[in-house]
């Protein structure tokens, strides 16, 4: 059996007997796959640096019809990313991107374009402002679920179809923004402000002409919240899946604390 290369993305890996690793990597030619690297823990060494979580590396494997896991026989790492390796809020933000592709992505569904857009989200992560990372997410999570067959409904209501008036709800269930009239009779999330269903139309444009251009809209912690939970719900709700994303719930964490110290410094001043 002949090996195989290709340019992977780390998504995970785990410790495997004494001195191995298995490594989850989605790669541009063949899809997820499951990796064993014989000796990859042992004493550091490139193999083992290249199928760390976050890179992107060209790596050579034995793909066999039928097996769940294929034996590395090398890897190089190609890119990195060193701003999320030296800043906490950036990695859990790269995390989150290779946590959804993980649970929503089954094994060797080969799409090239998916694999150019995580690579490009984990890029923008790594450069950005920090303010601007939540849209980098939004912009990846709206590319993922265009991927996996579902983009959500943000020109109308998606349940009575009603285009004039404003669209204060979103609907995880039903697939998209919801009109105030809808959203009365209990239909999905209330949002904060009209400006969220706003900035859900900007980023899904960006994705649409391949921007990353931003929205332009400020938004307070309260709205960025919505905008995150209304995109993490329609992919869970959509796809099936119960995402549990510990990387989410980190950031969540943050912002809570962020949150607390903006009060906390309000109130002294």
């Amino acid at each position: 059996m002949a090996p195989v290369k290709s340019r992977a993305i780390v998504l995970r890996s785990y410790k495997l007997g004494e001195t191995s690793k298995l490594v989850v990597c989605y790669t541009r030619d063949y899809g997820k796959v499951r990796l064993v690297a014989k000796g990859g823990r042992k004493g550091g060494g490139r193999l083992g640096a290249a199928l760390e979580p976050l890179m992107v590396s060209g790596v050579v494997f034995y793909l066999k019809e039928g097996r769940d896991l294929s034996l590395v026989s090398g890897a190089e790492i190609e890119r990195e990313f060193p701003s999320m390796r030296r800043d906490v809020v950036r990695m859990a933000y790269g995390s989150a991107v290779v946590e959804l592709v993980d649970r929503t992505i089954h094994e060797r569904e080969r799409d090239t374009d998916l694999f150019d857009h995580i690579e490009r989200s984990l890029a923008e992560m790594d450069l950005v402002n920090e303010d601007e990372l939540d849209q980098a997410l939004w912009r990846f999570e709206l590319s993922l679920a265009a991927a996996l067959g579902y983009s959500p409904e943000l020109s109308a209501c998606v349940q009575c179809a009603a285009a004039g008036g404003p669209l204060a709800g979103f609907s995880p269930t039903l697939g998209g923004l919801i009109c105030a009239r809808c959203g009365a009779l209990g239909s999905g999330i209330a949002l904060t402000t009209v400006s969220v269903a706003e900035v859900l139309r900007l980023v899904a444009a960006d994705v649409r002409s391949g921007s990353a251009s931003g929205t332009g809209v400020r938004l307070t912690r309260a709205e960025r919240d919505d905008v995150t939970r209304a995109l993490h719900d329609f992919l869970g709700e959509q796809g099936g899946y119960q995402l549990k994303i510990k990387s989410m719930d980190f950031l969540a964490q943050i912002r809570r604390l962020d949150g607390a110290g903006t009060e906390t410094g309000q109130g002294n001043g």
